[in-house]
Order: C-alpha cells, then sequence, then structure tokens
C-alpha cells in the first residue's frame, strides 16, 4: 500500500484512507503530467460511484465482480458493433466485385454504357455493359442477387440457367475482368461484341428443369 508503512509498522487503511493515500500519491508532478484519457476517468467515476453502493446483508464487496462484468459487456458491445461495418466493408472492398455501389436498375446501365460508347469511352462502355447484363439476369431471376460476386461467378451461374450462352456468358466475363482490373483498353469492336452478348442472352429462354419419372413408369432402354 502506497505510503502506508508508519515507524516501521504496516498498517492497513479502511477506503477513505486508501483513497486519501492515492489521492496524495496522484499529486506528484509526475502524475499531473500524465493526464488520464477520458475514457479512463469516466469509468474511474463510475467506479467511484458504484463502490459507494452498498446493499444491506452484502455491504460493498459485490461492486468487485458487477465491476468486471460491466467492463466485459462494455468490451462485447464495442466489439459487435464495430464487427458488422468491417463485415460489409470487406464485401464492399472485394477487389474483383463486378458492382460497387447498390442496386442499379439494368436499363439504366445500358443507357450509360451507350452514352460512354458514343462518346469513345470504350473501356466504361464495357463495364457498364456488363453491368447491366448482370442485373438483367438478376432482373429475370435467372440468377440471384448476391453483393461481392465476381464476373466469372456469375457467368458460371448464369450458364447452369441459359447453357445455349454460357461460352458468350463466359467471353464477356473475361472482357469485363480484363478491362476492369487487368487494365487492358477496350475497343469498339470489344463494346459491340458485348452489346451482341446482351442481344443473344436477352432472347434466350432458361432451360427446362429435369423432371424426374413418375414412380411405375417405363424407363426408356439405353
Amino acid at each position: 500500500m502506497i505510503g502506508a508503512v508508519a515507524a516501521g509498522v504496516p498498517v492497513e487503511p479502511d477506503r477513505a484512507g486508501a483513497r486519501e493515500l492515492l489521492a496524495r500519491e496522484l499529486a506528484g508532478a509526475e502524475y499531473r503530467e500524465a493526464r488520464a484519457p477520458w475514457l479512463l476517468r469516466a469509468w474511474n467515476w463510475f467506479a467511484d460511484r458504484l463502490a459507494q453502493v452498498e446493499v444491506p446483508g452484502l455491504g460493498t464487496s459485490w461492486t468487485g465482480p458487477l465491476l468486471v462484468l460491466v467492463l466485459v459487456a462494455a468490451v462485447a458491445v464495442a466489439v459487435l458493433l464495430a464487427a458488422g461495418p468491417v463485415r460489409r466493408q470487406a464485401r464492399a472492398a472485394r477487389p474483383d466485385a463486378v458492382f460497387a455501389a447498390g442496386p442499379v436498375p439494368a436499363e439504366e446501365h445500358f443507357r450509360a454504357a451507350d452514352a460512354a460508347a458514343a462518346a469513345g469511352r470504350f473501356d466504361e462502355a464495357v463495364q457498364e455493359r456488363f453491368r447491366g447484363l448482370v442485373r438483367s439476369l438478376e432482373e429475370r431471376v435467372l440468377i440471384e442477387r448476391r453483393p461481392g460476386r465476381t464476373a466469372h461467378e456469375v457467368a458460371d451461374e448464369a450458364a447452369a440457367a441459359l447453357p445455349g450462352c454460357a461460352g458468350e456468358l463466359r467471353r464477356a466475363a473475361r472482357t469485363f475482368d480484363d478491362v476492369r482490373y487487368g487494365g487492358r483498353g477496350a475497343s469498339a469492336a470489344a463494346d459491340a461484341d458485348l452489346r451482341a452478348v446482351v442481344e443473344r442472352v436477352a432472347a434466350a429462354r432458361p432451360a427446362a428443369p429435369e423432371r424426374a419419372p413418375e414412380p411405375g413408369a417405363p424407363v426408356a432402354a439405353p
């Protein structure tokens, strides 16, 4: 105990005495120069007030465990509050994701692509046209709307619903990746090819799901 030795005989001060000794010690110049952060001061204030609460039959012996529980709960809440934004930021920051913003209708992407192509900005045109293609597939419920998905994941999922367009979809995904992440410049021909893929996909109809044979139905010979 700080300063709690008198005439060589250890002294065990009561709570008020211990607080006075601690205050006297902290009044030194070395402590005045290093002020506690506001959060620590707030915590000390709360701990002091809680330590003054007495419960009949328990006194103040219950305050120590309660302080520990409150501190653990505060840390847990802080971690949970921080975890949500971190996870969302990680999803949004995925480097090869198709969309960087919220949902935009397919037609808006296509209009932006046409305007960019008319101005000779074919890199932008290719990216917006592919985004419009992806959004159109989502609007037709041929693929799920899932943030953070890559171009190749889109192509693979869409190919399962439109097997006749599998080759075009994967070629469009490669073009998008080459321009968006590979640093390759798009040309008018690349945009025209992607436009043709969009038209082909729009005209395609999803493959009918295979039906399981009904019980008792004859099985065709191989």
